[in-house]
């Protein structure tokens, strides 16, 4: 891992930087390799606790809370780390060369139960806590490296687009390969079946990884002294308003993407009663993924990002009550379950160049850029939000009485009103969060 050098900076001053469309789309797969792991780990690693390794709901809820605190904790350590170095393979690529290997192979590691009991909880904590702090020594400096490649903010909103067609893929690679992987590699023994289809995504996600680190070249730029201290740096961080409403409304996204993804195998099978149903689930919110990185940069700039993303979060709220009344129709449920999820996605879609533009505000504000600190706290944002939404999810599972062997109407009803009646608090929430973003327009910043 290279070593950090303090009292360097990227200057503003360089021009717009055109890039190839090659390192475009290259950026991209970035996130697919991201959600190779991410998605798995949230969708399926609570039903590896509590059906494979036979730990309780509640225990598992609460493994997946403060493990997923714990480790993003790290993420603004790795940020600052990667405002401070230098190194011949440039500031955020190294993290992407040498730590996606480490990750992958500790993202195994936590689809694995040596033992039960105590040993299960431990190795449970531990290996998670781990996968964490993995995942943030890649996926921090890979998004920190988005305003490092470019100034131009269509760029970055079209790389924000190719970023999450690559995340939509690896959302629909997870639907569609997770399962079959884990029958042809296990059999019938389940245990073994996890622990190999997390060898194969793991070794996948390090090569794409590898990709990302080829194409994407940083901008050169000479090194120039300024103030390095940690302690000013996290000062200036809630003088930022529109950084705090873009991490604030991420944080209450991604609860939301993590009682979908947790939840999803839980509503299939025990409020859809149909086990195959969860592909179906993950692949159609998979596809309104994939749609939504394409329509979102051409709505946002028709609409104003703030405006547009708001737009969608009341749309979706909407949809989603009507839901509670289609799981008896679930062709009409994964229709209205898309077009809910495709209006609710602008702001996934949009948060990477958000946090770019964040980036160039808070130079002009404090003097600092801080990429690899601003992107941190966003990705903080992610993780926190992600574990509240599986932790919220398994405590509701606890709260009905959940028991792997006999689900009982009472579970049944605590499954239906997590899946379905938490999100729409949480779309009227985060509406309410991006009120302090205000950068519509970067050479006027509000």
């Amino acid at each position: 891992m290279p070593s950090p050098a303090t009292g360097v900076a990227t200057p503003s001053s360089a021009g717009p930087r055109p890039l190839s469309r090659a390192a475009q789309f290259g950026y991209g797969l970035g996130d697919l390799a991201s959600n190779l792991t991410w998605t798995t780990l949230t969708a399926f690693l609570l039903f590896f606790y509590t059906d494979v390794a036979a730990l309780s709901a509640a225990t598992a809820g609460t493994i997946l809370l403060l493990g997923r605190i714990a480790d993003a904790v790290i993420d603004p350590v790795v940020g600052l780390a990667v405002d401070r170095t230098r190194s011949r393979f440039g500031r955020a690529r190294p993290y992407l060369i040498f730590a996606a290997p480490v990750l992958g192979v500790v993202f195994a590691l936590a689809f694995t139960s040596p033992g039960g009991g105590t040993t299960a909880v431990v190795w449970a904590a531990a290996t998670f806590v781990a996968v964490g702090i993995s995942h943030s020594l890649v996926n921090v400096p890979y998004g920190a490296m988005l305003p490092m490649l470019t100034d131009d903010a269509d760029t970055r909103l079209k790389m924000s687009g190719y970023r999450f067609i690559g995340a939509s893929l690896g959302l629909i690679a997870v639907s569609l390969a997770v399962m079959p992987l884990v029958q042809a590699l296990g059999g019938d023994d389940r245990g073994r079946g996890f622990t190999g289809m997390a060898v194969v995504l793991g070794a996948v996600g390090t090569l794409l990884y590898w990709i990302v680190a080829l194409l994407c070249r940083e901008r050169p730029a000479p090194p120039v002294p300024r103030e390095a201290a940690t302690w000013r740096a996290l000062a200036a961080l809630p003088r930022n308003r529109h950084w705090l409403g873009v991490s604030t409304a991420s944080l209450l996204a991604f609860v939301r993407l993590g009682i979908i993804t947790a939840g999803a195998v839980y509503y299939a099978r025990d409020v859809l009663h149909d086990a195959w149903a969860t592909s179906y689930i993950l692949l159609t919110f998979s596809l309104s993924a994939l749609v939504g990185s394409v329509l979102t940069p051409w709505f946002l700039r028709r609409t104003g990002k703030r405006r547009g993303i708001n737009y969608g979060l009341a749309a979706t709220a909407a949809l989603y009550v009507p839901l509670f009344f289609l799981d008896g129709r679930p062709a009409v449920f994964l229709t209205v379950f898309l077009v809910a999820n495709l209006l609710g996605g602008f702001g996934f879609v949009a948060a990477p160049a958000l946090v770019s533009d964040t980036v160039d505000h808070h130079e002009t504000l404090t003097g600092r850029r801080d990429e690899g600190l601003l992107y941190a706290g966003y990705s903080f944002a992610t993780k926190v939000g992600t574990a509240l939404g599986g932790a919220f999810f398994a405590w509701a599972l606890a709260w009905g009485g959940y028991r792997a062997d006999h689900v009982s109407a009472e579970a049944g009803r605590a499954i239906e009103w997590a899946f379905v009646g938490l999100p729409v608090a949480l779309c009227l929430a985060q509406a309410a969060c991006m009120a302090l973003y205000g950068l519509e327009n970067r050479e006027h910043p509000a």
